[in-house]
């Protein structure tokens, strides 16, 4: 007898950028959002963004610190497989060893 398939759970992931990664973060920023499109069409990610040092004045350019992420799937080890095979970590963006991946339950949810 075949078992039911696992149900989607939802990760709140908090991804920090390696210390001197901005450079490298905008190198390869085009590649990352053209990676994300496909997970974002398949639910396997429903919310993310940049992580600021701060909001910057007017003129002055984002200074980046990490990225968070909402991921939905059947485990965390689901997730850590997603966040592996990004760009950001595999061109040493984000510091996948101190990342969190903490299990989450939404209670609002809106899109922009």
């Amino acid at each position: 007898m075949a078992s039911a398939p696992s149900a989607k759970k939802e990760f709140l992931c908090i991804l920090p950028d390696f210390p001197g990664a901005q450079e490298k973060r905008l190198a390869v920023r085009p590649e990352h959002l053209e990676g994300v499109k496909p997970l974002v069409s398949s639910g396997e990610i429903v919310a993310g963004g940049a992580m600021l040092e701060s909001h910057p004045a007017e003129g002055e350019p984002l200074k980046f610190k990490g990225s968070m992420m909402l991921a939905v799937a059947e485990s965390e080890a689901d997730v850590r497989k997603l966040l592996e095979n990004d760009i950001y970590t595999r061109s040493g963006v984000w510091d996948l060893a101190n990342a969190q991946i903490i299990p989450f339950k939404s209670a609002v949810r809106k899109e922009l």
